[in-house]
């Protein structure tokens, strides 16, 4: 070996390439923290942000943060005593998410927004407990991707009054179905629009099908529900989108009548999905579809019972009734039923934005 060579294999790699007239290699560059959103201008809209959420291996985490829109308009340079004209909602969150949702603080049962952050571990806490929302309108919602800039239609939008508070509730899942390779984060940004510009108020549906199991028994059922606008007037339904966990396989909205209760035909389905973990959200202006007056949705939800992960088993599932099916094999059964766990419960949910709004509307 001459002694160039030798001094050469001493340097560091880029700087030996550069000296023998290589390019040195580009650097990898650091990945994007799918988080990051800049709030909106000042006077413009208003941010949400929570702090970093730490899933360790094999945990649910679902916590909910409270927020007084005041005390956000303040902070977003809009009036503090006025209401938020939501017109354009964007979502950013880091892999991992199951779900977000916000909702407006209605009804107090369990949580309180005034007693700050609730946190839920493996579906312990009110902030597992749906009950505790049962009447709080929603007002957005993002799932696993959980990339979201949605502007709604000109003149339209969601008012929410200054004195109201909100509710964000994040879940995140690091375990055999899904991963959250690093901490979760969320940032949301609700634009507004000026008052003299709202034309029309937005609406929403929150509805979830309770009654649900799927057992090795009855592998594969389909389950219906639907959620009624009680509006006089036909309405645009201009945002969609369906949640169940792993053993789902198809979601359908169709819009309905009100009375029949036949599902619809085809013809007059404006939503599917086939996958449970990113579904899609539908939104204007591809989505704009007119509902009769006095009428509103029929989903339904069909599944595939799966053999549960060894570490839950059927102990961690809704026991089999053996009776009820004339059998005495311990072997034969167990049902995934409703619940917030992934890896060991189901469920069949709506999110629907329309306008002009009735009112908000939560079916359970």
């Amino acid at each position: 070996m001459n002694t160039r060579s030798f001094w050469l294999l001493t340097l560091p790699v880029s700087l030996a390439l550069a000296l023998t007239g290589c390019p040195s290699p580009e650097p990898e560059p650091e990945p994007e923290d799918p988080s990051l959103l800049d709030p909106p201008p000042s006077g413009q809209g208003v941010q949400i942000e929570t702090p970093e959420i730490e899933v360790g291996a094999g945990e649910e985490i679902q916590n909910c943060y409270f927020f007084k829109v005041s005390d956000l308009n303040k902070a977003g340079g809009l009036d503090e005593t006025a209401p938020l004209n939501l017109n354009r909602v964007q979502i950013a969150q880091r892999d991992g998410s199951h779900h977000m949702n916000v909702f407006r603080v209605r009804t107090i049962v369990g949580l309180d927004p005034t007693k700050g952050t609730v946190e839920g571990k493996n579906g312990a806490g009110e902030c597992f407990k749906s009950p505790n929302w049962a009447d709080w309108p929603l007002v957005a919602n993002s799932q696993q991707d959980g990339q979201l800039d949605w502007q709604f239609p000109d003149g339209v939008a969601n008012v929410i009054g200054g004195d109201e508070w909100l509710m964000v509730q994040a879940h995140y899942v690091n375990a055999t179905s899904q991963k959250t390779p690093d901490a979760g984060k969320v940032r949301i940004n609700l634009w507004n629009l000026p008052a003299d510009e709202v034309k029309q108020e937005m609406g929403t549906i929150f509805a979830t099908k309770q009654s649900i199991r799927i057992c090795q028994s009855n592998p594969k059922p389909e389950y219906s529900g639907t959620c009624q606008f009680n509006s006089p007037d036909p309405v645009h339904i201009i945002g969609a989108n369906g949640h169940f966990h792993s053993r789902g396989k198809q979601f359908n909205m169709f819009k309905w009548d009100g009375v029949s209760i036949d599902q619809p035909p085809d013809s007059d389905r404006f939503y599917q999905s086939t996958e449970w973990d990113d579904p899609p959200m539908l939104i204007s202006p591809e989505l704009d579809t007119m509902v009769p007056a006095n009428g509103g949705v029929f989903y339904t939800c069909s599944y595939q019972w799966n053999t549960p992960d060894p570490a839950v088993g059927c102990s961690g599932l809704d026991e089999f009734d053996k009776t009820k099916y004339g059998t005495t094999d311990d072997n034969l059964d167990c049902c995934y039923t409703f619940g917030p766990i992934v890896e060991k419960n189901e469920h069949c949910n709506i999110f629907v934005y329309y306008y002009p709004k009735v009112d908000d509307v939560n079916c359970f």
